[in-house]
């Protein structure tokens, strides 16, 4: 037995093994990259990582390489900016576009004169029962007097509340009683042809809401009659594919100029507006009383192809229907995005604004407060800032002398546009008589129509052909090429850093297992006490001689028998 004592080894430099790491890093990634440089398929890279190549050669590839990859990355970024622009071009569709293809727009009819004074005393017997007081009901007879012509940004007739104790009716609901008050079905609609067949007015036209008051609307989705309408008859809403006069619908419009209310003087006729379905409003035509006039439609069709979808609502000007987390997107309560619903709910919550309530007679029912009676002037103070709007920008290039409204919409990307031409032709006195009326024929004016259709100049599909004509260009390489360098460094690389270390693993522990079994006795004089160590040599000393005296008596008993054995042979040999 030896008594071996190893000092500490001497620490070191941390640099010297940073810099075996460092080259051996090194040669590992230029061995991946000689493998790789085999098999790529990637113009240049065969050469420059080839393992015959000389220094020059590697030089020329890689000055090569370096300029074509350059190159590539330029005219990508030129190209990115392109398509980050968002350029837009629209182009014609189709020039056929047969007209049956759509619904027939929805067709609004109003009175100029929304009240029908004769009802005056049944709403005062209903509405104020058991009410005596005259000036009550001089007050009531007032109010409802001033819906007669009121309209969104036309509350000017609310100037007449202007001290008087409005606050004394603020139990009556006046929507109520303009309801009860405003015109009905057979005393406004009579003669309704439809296709030249005829119908009952009461049953194609429903009372609905606009900001025009309370109007009665042909071909409407948006009341109850409309949706209980397209339940019993799944052609509704209607279309028709012919164009012409009298080829649609006709409808004489009684105006009644004796049922009046006799505190307004204004010129008698009808508004009649033309929406798309699902439009809350849009601004109407003014048809003089006692005419005979007709509204030829022609519907053009503007849409943005579902490539633009990737485009910003803000940098495309329109929005999508079902674009509800869009900035842009705003709606009446429970209706679908158009730019017209987009203002309407924009000019309900200016007048939520000034004077917090809204006119449930000319919105949807929603979230806000309906005006009362003491609200209604508050309606007239404000009423000069809710005529106007104005488009945002515009101040840079319009001079405008009012304040108003300003509304944020873009169009809706499938947008369907009427364009109306009215004209009214006057007809005698010996013809209309006694009755004001006004026989009103809407139709079609071609029986086809255009489609435009708006799309990217270079989309995300344009983005990609260039790119992969750019890498064959300028690298030679295809989206197999890159699939190439992917698998390279997403399975190579690693599974040679893991074979590297499992390698390093199994060589420590091979090295570990020689150095136990061959180990010399050792003593540690620095963990051993002297007497421990003593003791340790003692038993360490018998226990060698005694395994020293095993291998003794084992090889003289091998000796013995190998003697004998060799013996044995020779004697039976002879």
């Amino acid at each position: 037995m030896t008594l071996v004592y190893f000092p500490p080894p001497p620490p070191q430099p941390q640099q010297s093994l940073a810099r075996r790491y460092a080259q051996q890093l090194g040669k590992s990634a230029w061995q991946l990259a000689l493998r790789f440089g085999k098999r790529t398929t990637i113009h240049g890279l065969d050469r420059l990582l080839g393992a015959r190549a000389s220094r020059w050669e590697r030089f020329v590839w890689l000055c090569t390489f370096v300029s074509a990859f350059l190159g590539a990355v330029y005219v990508c970024l030129i190209l990115s900016r392109r398509y980050n622009e968002g350029h837009f071009q629209t182009v014609v569709d189709s020039t056929r576009y047969p007209v049956y293809r759509i619904p027939y727009p929805v067709i609004t009819i109003c009175n100029r004169n929304r009240l029908n004074w004769d009802r005056l005393g049944q709403a005062k017997s209903r509405f104020l029962p058991n009410v005596t007081d005259a000036a009550q009901l001089n007050l009531f007879e007032r109010i409802v007097g001033s819906y007669d012509d009121v309209s969104f940004g036309h509350f000017e007739s609310f100037e007449r509340l202007r001290h008087q104790p409005t606050e004394l009716l603020s139990h009556v609901n006046f929507s109520l009683v303009v309801d009860f008050m405003s015109w009905r079905c057979d005393e406004l609609l009579t003669d309704c042809l439809w296709r030249h067949y005829g119908y009952n007015c009461c049953e194609i036209f429903s009372k609905r809401r606009s900001k025009n008051g309370l109007c009665w609307a042909f071909n409407s989705l948006e009341t109850i009659e409309g949706r209980r309408m397209q339940l019993l008859d799944p052609m509704w809403p209607w279309r028709t594919g012919s164009a012409g006069p009298m080829s649609a619908l006709s409808v004489r419009v009684l105006l009644q100029v004796d049922k009046h209310w006799p505190g307004r003087k204004n010129e008698k006729g009808i508004d009649v507006m033309v929406t798309e379905p699902f439009v809350w409003h849009k601004n109407p035509f003014y048809v003089p009383a006692n005419t005979e006039t007709t509204l030829e439609i022609e519907p053009i069709i503007y849409f943005y192809d579902n490539d633009t979808r990737g485009v910003r609502s803000d940098q495309r000007q329109c929005v999508f229907d079902d674009e509800h987390t869009s900035q842009d997107f705003k709606s009446l309560l429970g209706y679908v995005y158009m730019i017209e619903n987009c203002q309407s709910e924009c000019h309900q919550e200016y007048l939520v604004r000034y004077c917090n309530c809204t006119m449930d007679l000319l919105f949807p029912p929603g979230q806000y407060r309906s005006c009362r009676s003491q609200d209604l002037l508050c309606l007239a103070e404000h009423n000069d800032l809710l005529r106007y709007s104005h488009q945002p920008g515009e101040e840079g290039f319009v001079r405008n002398n009012f304040q108003g409204m300003v509304c944020k919409c873009f169009r809706n990307c499938y947008s369907l546009n009427y364009i109306c031409d009215v004209r009214p032709a006057f007809l005698p006195p010996d013809i209309y008589g006694n009755y004001s009326y006004v026989d009103l024929d809407v139709h079609y004016r071609f029986e086809t129509i255009m489609v435009y259709r708006t799309s990217l100049v270079f989309g995300w599909v344009d983005l990609m052909v260039s790119f992969g004509g750019i890498a064959g260009l300028f690298l030679g390489c295809s989206l197999i090429s890159g699939m190439e360098l992917a698998y390279f460094l997403c399975i190579e690389i690693p599974a040679y850093g893991i074979e590297g270390l499992r390698q390093r693993w199994l060589a420590h522990r091979q090295m570990a297992t020689r150095i136990d079994s061959t180990a010399t006795p050792t003593l540690n004089f620095r963990q051993t006490m002297p007497s421990q160590l003593l003791e340790q040599y003692l038993m360490q000393l018998k226990t060698e001689q005694s395994q020293r005296k095993t291998l003794k008596q084992k090889a003289a008993n091998l000796h013995n028998w190998q003697r004998l054995t060799f013996a044995h042979k020779h004697v039976i040999s002879k």
